[in-house]
């Protein structure tokens, strides 16, 4: 029998102490884990601390891409660029950036983040010089200027979030995910949600990434990222495992295709991307890299900067979100003792009372959500599935 004994810190960080690290492992992460299987719907979910498996662990990655795709849906061809730049609000798939430009209003560098507000929370409680030096660390344009008092409320002991230096798009200066269903506590809800069998009013299954969305109530139907995540979650439990999200729980910057892009002197647009926070891979023990926070910078040596380097179709990178085009997010899935436990299938939710129970980020995400058992295309226009064959099984609409 297989237990987990703690988990770890996103990206395996090593910023808290043994002591806080384990209060992260079981006031944060495990009681988490605990509360979103607490719904007498939600049985192939479970957590790796207190529940014991057998066999196999399997995992598996989910990737998608980290430009909004709500504003992709709203807003037309490079017009969208703009609006996601606008503010953090719009960057809603567990991915957010901040621009740095020069005098002329070109870009000098752009700064993307994946972290999870709830670990900065942590770290303002326990380890309040940490959180300072971090930071200035990762922020040096303005490290001088950074004061403890800057990152909370009314000089009181609450973090806030949304701090000086950590609200903007257009200053380069951002530490981690502030818009507000970019949680780690909404990521592993939706994970335990999209666990829940779902079949149509004449009992066949839901498959549908996009149907089954609406069905389950389980996230914002227009991002990249909820349907990604709750179709792969659920074709996994149709095979009638116990599901979790791996340790280190969290979200993390896959990869950037620098090949899209050209620099003006033929130079390998890759070079010019930088992981600089979390873990490089470690074959030794089998873990594949934890990235939560890239740079994209040109070094002075160049001669030219960012906004000289021009797109796949010859436009100049004017904004941060050209290169969140490139850009892939994941998370990884968990699966045990599969064909063990295959839960009661379920009808589709009736209504948003079941959304009340969840966690105010869930629940604020479902409220776009619309019933989909029965779909037809009439009933999904103007839905991101419109237009869509909607009884194909397990179409991903990116």
């Amino acid at each position: 029998m297989t237990t987990l004994k703690y988990f770890n810190p996103p990206a395996y960080l090593t910023d808290l102490t043994k002591e806080n690290a384990s209060k992260w492992s079981k006031d944060y992460i495990s009681n988490w884990m605990d509360q979103s299987a607490s719904t007498a719907e939600v049985t192939q979910f479970y957590n790796a601390t207190t529940h014991a498996t057998e066999g196999e662990i399997n995992t598996k990655i989910i990737t998608w891409t980290a430009f909004p795709n709500t504003v992709k849906h709203n807003t037309p061809e490079k017009e969208r660029w703009r609006v996601a730049d606008s503010t953090r609000d719009n960057q809603d798939e567990y991915c957010e950036w901040s621009v740095l430009r020069n005098g002329k209003g070109e870009i000098k560098k752009v700064v993307f983040t994946c972290e999870g507000p709830e670990y900065w929370e942590a770290l303002a409680t326990f380890q309040p010089d940490t959180l300072l030096r971090l930071y200035k660390e990762n922020n040096p344009e303005y490290a001088s200027q950074i004061k403890s008092e800057d990152l909370y409320i009314n000089k009181s002991l609450r973090y806030n979030r949304k701090n000086k230096w950590n609200n903007n798009t257009t200053t380069g200066s951002i530490m981690h995910l502030i818009q507000g269903a970019n949680t780690l506590q909404a990521e592993i809800q939706l994970g335990a949600d999209a666990t829940v069998l779902r079949v149509d009013s004449q009992g066949n299954p839901i498959h549908d990434y996009d149907r089954l969305i609406r069905c389950s109530q389980y996230g914002g139907i227009y991002r990249n990222s909820d349907p990604t995540i709750g179709g792969n979650v659920n074709d996994l439990a149709w095979q009638g495992p116990l599901l979790t999200l791996a340790d280190p729980v969290g979200l993390y910057i896959d990869s950037f295709d620098g090949s899209q892009f050209e620099a003006p002197d033929e130079e390998d647009v890759q070079k010019f991307w930088k992981f600089t926070r979390g873990t490089p891979a470690d074959s030794s023990r089998g873990r594949p890299a934890h990235w939560v926070r890239a740079v994209f910078e040109v070094p002075k040596s160049y001669g030219y900067n960012v906004s000289a380097i021009k797109d796949a179709n010859g436009n100049k990178i004017t904004w941060g979100s050209q290169l969140a085009d490139a850009i892939q997010i994941r998370l990884t899935g968990q699966a045990a003792e599969i064909g063990k436990h295959l839960g009661q299938k379920r009808r589709c939710k009736s209504s948003g009372l079941e959304a009340a129970a969840a966690t105010t980020e869930v629940a604020s995400m479902s409220a776009a959500a619309n019933i989909g058992e029965d779909d037809t295309p009439e009933h999904l226009k103007g839905t991101r599935a419109h237009g869509l064959d909607i009884d194909a099984q397990g179409y991903v609409c990116y």
